[in-house]
């Protein structure tokens, strides 16, 4: 990463409001023009009104709001205007030298901008020049200024757009300020294909980064696992737990305690799969449905807990314990609950189309952090008791939406009696759990051996009393 060099836009730089101002007049002009002229095919709406108004209203909004740790995402919207700045000089000439000094102009600058931006090149004073330099030799071609002297009374929109285009572009370029070098320490910086929720994971084999495209359901990459595990040890370690205080200290958090010390140590465990690639999530987060009470009429509600890899059994009980008791305090809405309440009252086809959107939105990371944050479809582990309900584990389905990897269920405790080797007949206690998998993230001779991991701290889950002695980090 030391290699990457990155750029940032604080929110207080005058540059980063002017420029989404100029993509606001761009976009209302554009639209005002298209509402004056009519009559356009397909073709000319698409790439002369939508995709122009759509990259101008993402900067407008992304480059305030994410511009310090993402001004890469300026990226996409400044090439497709780029883009269409090249389809418009080509139209408005009639010489084939000019045509094709167009198509190169642009065509030279959108590399040189994506690369900058990228973190390729080491400075932005080369795509600035050039875009300079660019504009002034457009000022002063003589058929440029006699097209503009002839038609901007009868296209004043088109061209007010077109010119808050071009200030725009400058004014990202003025914003973007360089970052020093990344240091070893640093933490870690955001960079073109990550997202905010994870950073992507270049560096795995090939084979594994295509396995999305050729499996793009979830549903269909996945795995199922079944074991058990015996719980003598396990049953003797929550009577201690309780006895120091941790009063509703029980089988839920040593599984949850067990999961994210595995991470600790198999890292890949806490990856996800996100518009066909593959990524390594910031943070361990949990989700889990309860209810306010133990009956059928009570109304279900969602917690999502975060851990760190560092949590040992007290910490994972700490945390979990306070989102629980949030989650059933009488009147306590979580943010999820209160957005599904809205939504109801939406018309089954606005609900679909607002499905479609979310997933859209989801597939190319625009997802707004708020609702990701309360979604229970994003986590790392998705974890449901069926023991509580007095029944054995099923295996849970993975969710199409969202980023979750990982559904694990767990049914009851019950007792076999089994013979030692000098033949008495002695009872043990046993839990069954089964797991769905998506085996997008990590192949099967790592989730093998993260099974054996984490079975080897529910049976001895005293382990789980001191932080892990390392942190392993996932590859880049």
């Amino acid at each position: 990463m030391s290699t990457i060099t990155t750029y940032a836009a604080a929110r207080k730089n005058p540059f980063v409001w002017l420029a989404a101002l100029l993509s606001i007049i761009a976009a209302v002009a554009r639209i005002v023009f298209a509402a004056r002229t009519g009559g356009m095919d397909f073709t000319d709406v698409v790439v002369r009104i939508i995709l122009p108004v759509a990259a101008n209203l993402f900067i407008a909004f992304r480059l305030p709001l994410r511009g310090e740790k993402q001004f890469y995402v300026t990226v996409v919207p400044v090439v497709i205007l780029t883009l269409y700045l090249c389809i418009a000089g080509v139209s408005i000439s009639g010489r084939v030298a000019m045509t094709l000094l167009c198509i190169i102009v642009s065509l030279v600058f959108s590399v040189l901008y994506c690369l900058t931006f990228m973190g390729k090149l080491s400075s932005k004073i080369l795509a600035l020049l050039y875009f300079v330099i660019v504009c002034v030799l457009m000022g002063i071609d003589p058929q440029m200024r006699s097209f503009v002297t002839r038609y901007w009374p009868l296209n004043k929109a088109l061209f007010t757009s077109d010119a808050a285009i071009l200030g725009f572009i400058l004014c990202c370029q003025l914003a973007a300020r360089k970052l020093p070098p990344w240091k070893e320490g640093d933490p870690y910086r955001l960079r073109f294909g990550d997202r905010l929720d994870g950073r992507r994971v270049r560096s795995m084999p090939v084979m594994s980064k295509v396995t999305p495209f050729f499996m793009a359901n979830r549903l269909n990459r996945s795995n199922y696992i079944a074991d058990t595990v015996e719980i003598s040890n396990m049953e003797k370690y929550i009577r201690e737990k309780r006895r120091e205080g941790l009063k509703h200290f029980g089988i839920t958090h040593v599984i949850v305690a067990s999961y994210v010390r595995t991470i600790a140590e198999m890292p890949e465990l806490n990856r996800f799969v996100a518009g066909q690639r593959i990524y390594h999530r910031y943070e361990i987060s949990l989700n889990m449905v309860v209810k306010k009470e133990m009956n059928k009429n009570s109304p279900d509600s969602s917690i999502k807990v975060l851990f760190e890899p560092t949590d040992t059994a007290a910490d994972v009980y700490n945390r979990f314990d306070a989102a629980l008791e949030t989650a059933k305090e009488a009147g306590v809405t979580n943010g999820f609950d209160s957005i599904t309440h809205i939504l109801d009252y939406l018309p089954a086809v606005i609900m679909s189309l607002f499905g479609f959107l979310v997933r859209a939105l989801d597939y190319f990371s625009l997802l707004p952090m708020a609702l990701e944050k309360v979604s229970p479809f994003h986590g790392t582990l998705f974890i449901t008791s069926m023991g509580s309900l007095g029944i054995p584990p099923i295996y849970h389905h993975l969710y199409d939406f969202g980023t979750c990897p990982v559904f694990i269920a767990f049914g009851h405790k019950y007792t076999k009696y089994e013979l030692t080797k000098d033949g008495e007949t002695v009872p043990k206690k046993y839990l069954d759990y089964k797991a769905v998998c998506d085996e997008g993230i990590c192949d099967g001779f790592y989730y093998a051996t993260a099974v054996k991991k984490l079975k080897s701290y529910l049976s001895h889950p005293e382990r789980l009393d001191e932080p892990p002695a390392e942190v392993v980090e996932d590859i880049e």
